[in-house]
């Protein structure tokens, strides 16, 4: 498994789309601790590049993606005012199984990036 988190140091989060970063990165070390892939990326210094973006959109089930398009948190926001975790099923795998933020239809709430990270390490 491979997991990349897109976070701001320079950007406050969205309210509806809150994350604390510095408890997410924490997270992300359990994780990397864990045997993950975990890459983090500063995106107040370099926003995410548009390959990124588009695999978060366009890659998993419409039921795992993430807020981002037309109906929700805009490509300008990825990473910025909105944390994303991008999870892959391998390491050198194209598109992310999963992207969060995310509605789940099933629990019928929004699924943030703390909550999912703190999913995958209680999986792992």
């Amino acid at each position: 498994m491979k997991v990349e988190f897109y976070y701001s140091s320079k950007h406050e989060t969205a309210m509806q789309f809150h994350c604390d970063n510095a408890k997410a990165l924490q997270l992300c070390e359990l994780l990397k601790g864990k045997g993950v892939s975990v890459v983090a990326q500063d995106c107040g210094e370099q926003p995410v590049a548009f390959k990124t973006y588009n695999a978060a959109v366009t890659g998993p089930s419409a039921s795992k993606r993430a807020v981002f398009g037309a109906k929700g948190a805009l490509e300008e926001d990825m990473g910025k005012t909105v944390p994303a975790l991008l999870v892959f099923a391998k390491d050198g795998d194209r598109y992310p199984e999963e992207v969060f933020p995310r509605s789940d239809k099933e629990l019928g709430r929004l699924v943030g990036v703390e909550e999912a990270l703190q999913n995958l390490v209680n999986k792992t």
